[in-house]
């Protein structure tokens, strides 16, 4: 049987991106919890593998602000070392209330700069709260009834910090999982899409999954003004792009395809949906192919349409009715179907 300061040295130096030996080491954790006597650093070692677990998106504000009690409690009632600052730091974004993790991070911060000063991830852990606290911040700005001044100033606060720290250390992932939490605060849609589309390009299949949670999340709160469906906004920042390449206006774009000015807005804000029929129409217009427009997953270039006949496809889907789309899908499905029965 493993002793404590294994488990506690194997959860400080394990990655959150290998949750399948993480899962192993909390495994063996609880075993050893059973067979040992109640352990305050390891209880916390639990309480924070649990609220990571519980930080999926459905419900994740109430799940998680339920889960990460306890985390807290425990970090009131002991003295803290390097291991309780470690789980803090990991778990700030979750605190039940903001104000509470604010004091939390200037007691942590006190240590850090005092008992800690010479500890060589000082800095990072410092990072890490002002990073972390910004998800807290986000919650309070959409789910607390609390005093957004204060909320704002201590946002700004945070992200300024976390930000400084990335650019120093050349963290461009986290930097742009900021500035999209700093352009959700701020209700910027088309700021929202374009850092996605720059993080989509570091290829971090963690944080781009995260990131996009955490929009889709905040969007549902963000009013009238935009978009609930990150589809639609991803759709509409598309069409933005690709007028723009064109050097097309507004204008030229609504007339081409027979919208209104006012129509071709709200499509490329995100604030309403587009129309397959209609979508075609925009495609065939700014000469790309229909594809392009849902290319969340893909940081490529949208590939101009070259092939005749699929130009002509392209513009013979434009002209069919709804029934005539749905029927053509249908017989589409049941030929893909029959061709891989008959392989």
């Amino acid at each position: 049987m493993h002793n404590k300061e294994y488990f506690v040295n194997e959860y400080l130096n394990s990655s959150s991106k290998d949750m399948e030996k993480v899962d192993e080491l909390i495994s063996c954790l609880e075993a050893y919890i059973s067979e040992n006597e109640y352990d305050m650093q390891l209880e916390l070692i639990l309480h924070d593998y649990r609220t990571y677990k519980a930080g999926v998106i459905e419900d994740c504000y109430e799940k998680s602000c339920k889960k990460a009690a306890p985390i807290f409690e425990l970090l009131q009632a002991t003295d803290w070392d390097w291991l309780e600052i470690q789980i803090l730091a990991s778990a700030i974004g979750y605190v039940p209330y903001y104000t509470m993790g604010w004091e939390l991070m200037q007691k942590a911060f006190n240590m850090l700069d005092n008992e800690f000063s010479s500890h060589k991830s000082r800095n990072f852990t410092k990072f890490r709260f002002h990073m972390n606290f910004t998800l807290r911040l986000l919650r309070a700005r959409y789910y607390d009834d609390t005093d957004p001044g204060d909320i704002q100033t201590k946002f700004d606060h945070c992200i300024q910090q976390a930000i400084a720290f990335c650019e120093k250390n050349d963290y461009e992932t986290f930097r742009l999982v900021l500035l999209v939490r700093q352009a959700v605060f701020y209700g910027d849609a088309d700021k929202i899409l374009e850092y996605i589309d720059e993080l989509r390009a570091t290829e971090d299949k963690v944080w781009i999954r995260t990131t996009t949670d955490e929009v889709v999340e905040y969007f549902q709160r963000l009013g009238r003004n935009i978009t609930t469906s990150l589809k639609n906004l991803i759709v509409g920042w598309q069409v933005y792009k690709r007028r723009q390449a064109l050097g097309m206006s507004t204008r030229e774009l609504a007339d081409a395809v027979d919208m209104s000015v006012g129509n071709i807005n709200t499509v490329e804000r995100g604030v309403r949906g587009v129309t397959y029929a209609n979508l075609c129409k925009l495609a065939d217009v700014l000469n790309i192919d229909i594809s392009y427009f849902y290319a969340e997953t893909d940081t490529r270039p949208a590939n101009v349409i070259t092939d005749a006949t699929t130009h002509k496809i392209v513009q013979l889907l434009s002209k069919m009715s709804e029934h005539e789309k749905e029927y053509l899908h249908a017989f589409i499905k049941d030929f893909i179907k029959f061709n891989n029965n008959a392989d």
